[in-house]
């Protein structure tokens, strides 16, 4: 197997330099408050011209109407299919009603079954004329 090589380890031994630190004085200007901060929000509203406040609230109370009449119609829409939905559920289950009672129909009409009612009530087939009566 390959063995490792042992380094030597070597100090580097280097004198700290000491570099001088120039400063440049920048002479520090004292600012004041822009005067945007020296006004209240009650200031800032009174520069606001009465247009513009009636512009905002109008603005305002038309996004809020539009978020209110989109829930409605939304609203009505769910209500509407919900409607639907139950009006096609009531009409198959009438359409399977239907179609048993005309099955039904169809098993009580049959000639046999007539004949063999017939008999009994005391009625004879007259020439072999039988009518189905629908």
């Amino acid at each position: 197997m390959a063995e490792l090589k042992k380094y030597d380890e070597t100090q580097y031994n280097m004198q700290i330099i000491d570099e001088a630190v120039i400063e440049t004085e920048v002479p520090v200007k004292k600012t004041e408050p822009a005067d945007d901060l020296l006004y209240s929000p009650k200031r800032r509203l009174r520069n606001v011209s009465l247009f513009e406040k009636f512009l905002t609230v109008l603005l305002l109370g038309a996004v809020i109407s539009i978020a209110v009449f989109t829930i409605q119609v939304r609203t009505a829409i769910v209500q509407t299919t919900n409607e639907i939905t139950d009006a096609q559920a009531e009409i198959t289950q009438k359409e399977e009603t239907a179609l048993k009672l005309e099955q039904e129909r169809n098993e009580l009409s049959k000639a046999d079954r007539i004949k063999d009612i017939a008999e009994k009530q005391g009625l004879s087939e007259n020439d072999g004329n039988l009518r189905k009566v629908n």
